[in-house]
């Protein structure tokens, strides 16, 4: 019996002073817990002026609703007053599942617990981690009072969309103090606490609801609230509306900022430390899009052409992938681009007829046909079925190569023709990245939106600069007389095509615009600046529905200046017509649109005479295979005008 107590006493002993050892070694260099306590990101535009709201409004203990504490504890710590910094029963329960299921992913966490990991450790889940949390809790619990370490955690606890504290939270998700709330807002506050991005009020209202409907059901199990106040409760949880406007455009700016931070080597840990991130915003500018664009389905992009620097950004998506759309027709001037600069001239005739393709049948927008058009008016007009000729014209394998390699253009890519009518996916900021590059003169650049960072004591630990990702090669025309050119024509696009509705008078633009199933774009700017507007919706149209967007933002801007340095070709053109051409073309509905008197006989005539001999037997053969007598009209009429 002696033996069996004086082991049992050694054993005491070495488990005491193991503990003893591991608290010591855990907690000895620990700083003030006041010290980690988590600030705002603050961010400036360029001009050094506040942008965003602080991100963690600090709010009093003595200034916090009885109420609401009432239920944070019920829901999160209910013996808070009682244990050490942590429940024992509920870490042993937690860790004989972890054990039994390998995962390490229970909880059990006290709120001092919970204060632990917020300030000192990482969201790794293990057997050391947890044995870490428990000694800081201790440790905090030995050297704050419980309101000190309740105050902290309620002013540092993860709110979501960048936010810390429920004071913050409640003027993001309600527009009003903590001290305002209703029960059912409060509680939506604390079921935010288990998982705030995926009980995100603003991306998911209804799983928020529920999950605070789980906060409510604890209060009447125990007792907290009465039946009759419980039914009043769930009702108001049911209807309950958000506050998300003004914020919705801080989480967007918040998050494009913390992606690039974090892609320059600074962590979201690192940053929330007191650093102040300077922009490239222009404040007047994106004041007048925050004023413009109120809703959640259009998009603003601005950027400077020779740098990169974005001037403006709203509404382009929380994530880079939710950014993206299909583009239409905004896809046009990067092949026209190439076009150019392989040589063609505006003057050049692309054939403007029926196609079939397969089982594709490109239209143009008005359903007419032209017989052939120039190129410059192809793309002044916006017409579908010259730009797929050309596109084929210039080996659709060689476009996408130089619009991904070259252009550095950031998409999904379809393997099919139906890409050049823009059914390529890719975000608002890479459409002006790769605009930008035709209006600069063939320089890719990466937008950024960071002008500098400081550490806490004012140093600049990092300043934004420009970054080229790729230079346009010269072809058989340099790439700043190709921007020239094409610039040239997109001027023409504002001034009498498709992006006329974005005209200002006394100012230079340059532009194009884009429509596909599900939104529209206008894209435009001159030597200084460039602008994207995407609007998401049915039945939309770029001319009609985004130009205007783009033209009251723009026309507004003092520093928008309207200059183009831009060129006027009248070189003479020559027939952009090859094999591919011949074989696309729908026989079947030219003779379809002869005969109903659409498309005289005349122009196929016009048509023949731009074709070389073996282009010309080829046409007529297969026109004959399905009208001889009308390919036999159009060939007596050839050899008359001296074919």
């Amino acid at each position: 019996m002696k033996k069996f107590l004086l082991s049992l006493l050694i054993a005491s002993l070495l488990t005491f002073f193991s503990l003893w050892g591991l608290y010591f070694f855990f907690t000895k260099d620990l700083p003030p817990p006041e010290e980690k306590l988590v600030p705002t990101i603050r961010l400036f535009y360029s001009d050094g002026t506040p942008l965003l709201v602080s991100r963690n409004i600090w709010i009093d203990l003595s200034d916090i609703p009885e109420k609401f504490v009432g239920i944070l504890l019920t829901s999160e710590d209910e013996e808070f007053y009682k244990h050490p910094g942590f429940d024992l029963m509920g870490f042993l329960r937690a860790l004989i599942i972890d054990i039994k299921t390998l995962s390490f992913s229970q909880g059990g966490s006290t709120i001092t617990q919970q204060l632990a990991r917020t300030l000192y450790l990482s969201m790794d889940k293990s057997i050391v981690r947890k044995l870490k949390e428990i000694f800081i809790s201790f440790w905090l619990e030995r050297t704050r009072t419980k309101d000190e370490i309740l105050e902290m955690y309620i002013n540092s606890v993860y709110m979501g969309n960048g936010i810390y504290g429920f004071q913050t939270a409640s003027k993001l998700y309600f527009g009003k103090d903590l001290s305002d709330l209703s029960v059912p807002e409060m509680c939506v506050l604390v079921a935010l606490i288990k998982s705030p991005e995926n009980f995100n009020p603003l991306k998911d209202p209804e799983t928020s609801r529920k999950r605070a409907k789980i906060v409510l059901d604890r209060l009447l199990t125990e007792k907290r609230i009465s039946t009759q106040e419980y039914e009043n409760y769930s009702a108001e949880l049911s209807k309950l509306e958000f506050h998300t406007q003004q914020m919705n455009v801080d989480e967007e700016l918040f998050w494009r900022v913390v992606r690039e931070a974090q892609d320059l080597g600074f962590s979201l840990n690192e940053l929330r430390y007191g650093y102040r991130v300077y922009l490239t915003l222009d404040k007047e500018l994106q004041k007048k899009v925050y004023n413009t664009v109120e809703d959640d389905k259009t998009a603003f992009v601005g950027v400077k052409v020779k740098t990169g620097e974005i001037v403006a950004y709203r509404g382009v998506g929380l994530q880079y992938g939710t950014g993206w759309r299909q583009i239409g027709s905004a896809i046009k001037p990067l092949y026209y681009y190439y076009a150019v600069l392989k040589g063609r001239n505006p003057s050049d005739l692309l054939l403007d007829l029926p196609l079939k393709i397969g089982e594709w049948e490109p239209e143009n927008f008005d359903k007419t046909f032209k017989g052939t058009v120039s190129l410059k008016e192809a793309l002044v007009d916006s017409r579908n079925i010259p730009s797929v000729l050309l596109y084929s014209y210039l080996q659709p394998e060689s476009v996408r190569s130089f619009i991904t390699e070259v252009l550095k253009l950031r998409a999904r890519y379809p393997d099919d023709l139906t890409a050049s009518l823009g059914t390529v996916e890719t975000a608002p900021e890479e459409v002006v990245k790769v605009y930008s590059a035709i209006f600069n003169g063939g320089v890719v650049l990466e937008p950024y939106i960071i002008d500098k960072i400081e550490d806490r004591n004012g140093k600049i630990i990092y300043r934004g600069y420009p970054k080229v990702l790729s230079v346009v090669p010269s072809f058989v025309r340099s790439p700043q007389e190709a921007s020239e050119i094409l610039k040239g024509i997109l001027k023409e696009v504002v001034e009498r095509g498709t992006g006329v509705r974005a005209k200002i008078p006394g100012k230079e633009i340059a532009g194009k615009t884009g429509t596909a199933e599900k939104n529209a774009w206008f894209i435009g700017g001159d030597d200084e600046y460039i602008f994207a507007v995407v609007k998401d919706g049915e039945n939309l149209l770029g001319g009609r529905d985004c130009a205007p967007v783009w033209k009251e933002i723009v026309s507004s801007w003092e520093k928008f200046e309207g200059d183009l340095r831009y060129k006027r070709l009248d070189k003479p053109g020559i027939s952009l017509i090859d094999d591919r051409t011949i074989e696309y073309l729908d026989y079947a509905r030219l003779v379809e649109l002869v005969n109903g008197s659409k498309l005289p006989v005349s122009v196929l005539v016009k048509i023949l005479q731009l074709m070389d001999y073996n282009h010309q037997i080829e046409f007529l053969s297969k026109l004959n295979s399905v009208d001889p007598i009308l390919s036999l009209e159009i060939w007596k009429k050839f050899l008359m005008e001296g074919g």
